[in-house]
């Protein structure tokens, strides 16, 4: 075999072939160094060799054949300064079992297979096909810019039982997610402001849901003036999350006067108007119980007139428009509409700020879909740094969500 194609084929760059075995169907090229190296501590040439070491590293396979460089690394002795050092093996990384070649291999297949068909295919384990996965994605993680980073989006998701979150950050000018951390609170987005700050980003808005923890984490970690947007989104969430506490005490009341009226009700009310308008026989359902309840009827109206704050023809309309809902809101009485109009005149500001920034959490909260199938052909993550890198590029993947 050629210099060349041990390093065409191979990687294996300043070796030479020195023998071909054959065992149990694989095939290993034993090989060295072509030329004797120089000492690495003094830069002489004054070196002998004293013994050497063979190293077994898997590389890239002949059509279905594994195929394994034995390389013998000398171990060199220098007569100027007396230091002992092996040669280096410039084909592998430290402490790899693997070529670099064959690494990049597995990282191309990992990139439109699955890590299991991966592993099959080569015939190697799940978890070197993961390691190899995994240090790519490292590396491209820590070579993404943060320069050009001005909107983002914040969010959490939930991983496992157990109230077990993690905090996610996108760039929504690219769609690329940027970070992910364990946990939703505060602290977690510490090291993503630290680094963003680094990368000299000049932030303009950030898009969240009316969590305190993000919203404090934004004002203590990133002191410089940006806009603060509460997702429309969550917001809208957080109505129907209000209206469903009405229909829960409305149905309580009912059921304790011999009442069922409003029983089955819960995703009549939920419903978009406009989505609700197309069935004839729902809609019908939903006239019947809301002119059977007036505290329901106003509730859903409120919560129908909140959705068109988003569609006011300026911001000086909206903030109108808004204060108004406020006190139609809190007029009603309820405790539950109550509360949530004054959590929104506390935050009117940053909800208005969407006629500056009309920017939304849509795109992550898309990407939760995509989060939940690689959850589910990975039958769950127990290395949480993978499956946040595995997050971090999951843009890239296909439509199947290969890679799991």
């Amino acid at each position: 075999m050629s210099t060349s194609l041990l390093y065409h084929a191979f990687g294996a760059k300043n070796y030479k072939y020195l023998r071909t075995e054959y065992s149990g169907g694989d095939i290993l090229f034993y090989i060295e160094k072509k030329d004797r190296p120089s000492c690495r501590e003094c830069k002489s040439d004054e070196v002998v060799y004293d013994g050497y070491e063979a190293y077994t590293l898997r590389a890239l396979p002949i059509g279905p054949k594994r195929v394994y460089l034995v390389a013998y690394l000398h171990v060199i002795l220098c007569r100027r300064c007396g230091a002992r050092l092996q040669e280096e093996r410039e084909i592998a990384d430290p402490r790899k079992t693997y070529t670099r070649s064959f690494g990049r291999y597995v990282w191309d297949l990992a990139r439109s297979m699955t890590l299991a068909d991966v592993a099959r295919h080569i015939g190697v384990s799940w978890d070197l096909v993961k390691e190899i996965v995994k240090s790519n994605l490292e590396r491209k993680a820590k070579k993404r810019s943060w320069r050009r980073v001005k909107h983002i989006a914040i969010d959490e998701i939930a991983v496992r039982k157990g109230h077990r979150y993690m905090t996610l950050v996108m760039d929504l000018d690219t769609g690329e997610v940027l970070y992910v951390a364990e946990g939703k609170g505060k602290e977690a987005l510490r090291a993503f402001f630290a680094r963003l700050r680094r990368a000299g980003a000049k932030l303009k808005a950030v898009v969240m849901d009316m969590s305190e923890a993000y919203l404090n984490a934004v004002q203590e970690y990133w002191p410089r003036r940006v806009a603060i947007v509460h997702d429309r989104y969550h917001i809208v969430a957080n109505m129907n999350a209000v209206l469903d506490d009405i229909r829960r005490d409305e149905q309580n009341r009912l059921e304790e006067e011999g009442k069922l009226v409003i029983k089955g009700s819960r995703y009549l009310l939920l419903r978009a108007k406009e989505n609700l308008a197309k069935l004839p026989e729902k809609q019908a359902r939903l006239n019947t119980l809301l002119a059977l309840n007036e505290t329901l009827h106003k509730a859903y109206m409120l919560k129908e007139d909140l959705r068109l704050f988003w569609s006011q023809d300026s911001r000086k309309e909206a903030k109108a428009f808004i204060s108004n809902w406020i006190i139609e809101a809190k007029a009603m009485g309820n405790r539950h509409l109550t509360r949530f109009a004054q959590t929104v005149e506390a935050r009117i500001k940053s909800i208005l700020d969407w006629y500056k920034h009309p920017i939304t959490s849509g795109p992550l909260e898309g990407m939760n879909n995509k989060i939940k199938v690689l959850k589910r052909m990975a039958y769950g993550f127990r290395d949480m740094r993978f499956f946040a890198l595995r997050i971090m590029f999951i843009h890239e993947t296909k439509a199947e969500l290969t890679g799991a």
